[in-house]
């Protein structure tokens, strides 16, 4: 009896395994809370467990970096942390690279908190910016800048620094109108705008064309460097901090919508 057992298990398991499919799993992660009933069913090993974790959580967390002089938000089409992001971005990126970087950029799905006024902590940093995504410079010509542009413009703006931009909206239709890089405008009154080179700063998941920004996938003279954003903004607030200095950013219209006639 007992090869028989084995033989009907296996011929089982074949036929189970012959009709499987694969299928691809989208993995989601983000906070969850532990409510106090929760805790309660816990084992007093797991509590003790769960109570180490957060301590050894919150000794990374609450190390203070910098102070905000108000509340930073970001909003479409500009806003004071969108500016803050793209302007630490530049900054700091332009020290940490050596490079000569015209314009940094960054998307506003990105940041996923607000900076909240007063006491910066190195967890309000990361609530902001949770992501892995490292720093990637690349050189775009006058018409691919212009061609990227209009891609911020058609999504209502992101956050850029070391530019201005002008978005023509009529009706439900967004598009760029111009562009001043320094002291370059786009498109200029001839045809040399177009092979002019511009070094751009963004993280490896813009430049990989994604969030609409497709254009960047042109991008030439591609380096990346394994700093992420996060470590560049806490760099850049820490200057800040050591030297005194609160973070704090405005809108400047750097973004300005335009209503067509």
């Amino acid at each position: 009896m007992k090869p028989n057992v084995a033989i009907v298990a296996l011929l089982l398991f074949s036929l189970l395994s012959c009709g499987r499919q694969e299928q691809a799993v989208r993995i989601v992660g983000g906070n969850v809370a532990v409510s106090a009933a929760a805790r309660e069913s816990l084992s007093v090993p797991m509590r003790r467990l769960l109570v180490q974790g957060k301590a050894a959580i919150d000794s990374i967390k609450s190390p203070v970096v910098g102070y905000a002089a108000a509340t930073l938000v970001a909003e479409r089409p500009e806003s004071p942390l969108m500016n803050f992001a793209a302007d630490a971005l530049l900054c700091r990126a332009r020290l940490f690279t050596g490079e000569k970087i015209d314009v940094a950029i960054t998307n506003k799905g990105g940041l996923r908190s607000e900076l909240s006024e007063g006491v910066i902590t190195f967890g309000d940093v990361y609530n902001v910016f949770p992501f892995e995504n490292s720093i990637i410079t690349l050189t775009l010509n006058g018409e691919q800048l212009l061609q990227l542009f209009g891609e911020v413009a058609r999504v209502g703006g992101e956050a850029i620094g070391g530019a201005r931009m002008e978005i023509s909206r009529c009706g439900s239709n967004l598009s760029c109108k111009k562009v001043v890089v320094g002291g370059c405008l786009l498109p200029g009154v001839d045809d040399s705008w177009k092979e002019s080179e511009f070094r751009v700063v963004t993280n490896n998941y813009l430049a990989q064309g994604n969030d609409g920004l497709s254009t960047l996938v042109q991008g030439y003279d591609r380096k990346e460097y394994g700093v992420t954003l996060r470590e560049l903004v806490l760099d850049y607030i820490s200057a800040l901090y050591v030297r005194g200095r609160a973070v704090d950013a405005a809108v400047d219209g750097r973004v300005k919508v335009i209503e067509c006639d």
